[in-house]
C-alpha cells in the first residue's frame, strides 16, 4: 500500500500525517472537525497551551463518542446538522471540561 502524506493545520500549527492513499481527503475532513472545537475552545478559554488545547478537543470528541455520536467513527460531524447540535454538544462539555479543569487546579 502506498502512503501519502498531508499538512494539515490545528491551532495555527501544521503537522505533517501521514495516511494511506486516497485517504488524504478524509484526513483533512477529520482535521477540520479537530480545528472547528479548537476554535471554539480558544474563543473560550483562551490560548491556554497547545497541549491543554490539543487534550481538551480530546475529551470533548471523546465525549461525543461516549454520548453515542453518528457516523462510523461515533462522532458526529458538524456538517450532519447544519453544527447545531454539534454547537450545542461543544458547548456542553467544554462546560464540564471547565469545571473539571477549575477542580483541577484548586487542588
Amino acid at each position: 500500500m502506498s502512503q501519502s502524506i498531508v499538512t494539515i493545520r490545528l491551532n495555527g500549527t501544521p503537522y505533517q500525517i501521514g495516511c494511506g492513499e486516497g485517504e488524504e481527503a478524509h484526513i483533512e475532513s477529520l482535521a477540520g472537525d479537530i480545528e472547528a472545537i479548537l476554535e471554539s475552545l480558544v474563543a473560550s478559554v483562551g490560548q491556554i497551551g497547545e497541549a491543554r488545547l490539543m487534550a481538551m478537543a480530546a475529551l470533548i470528541l471523546a465525549d461525543r463518542a461516549h454520548d453515542g455520536g453518528s457516523g462510523a467513527s461515533g462522532v458526529q460531524s458538524p456538517a450532519d446538522d447544519g453544527g447545531e447540535a454539534a454547537a450545542v454538544a461543544l458547548e456542553n462539555a467544554a462546560e464540564r471540561i471547565l469545571a473539571l479543569a477549575s477542580r483541577l487546579s484548586s487542588h
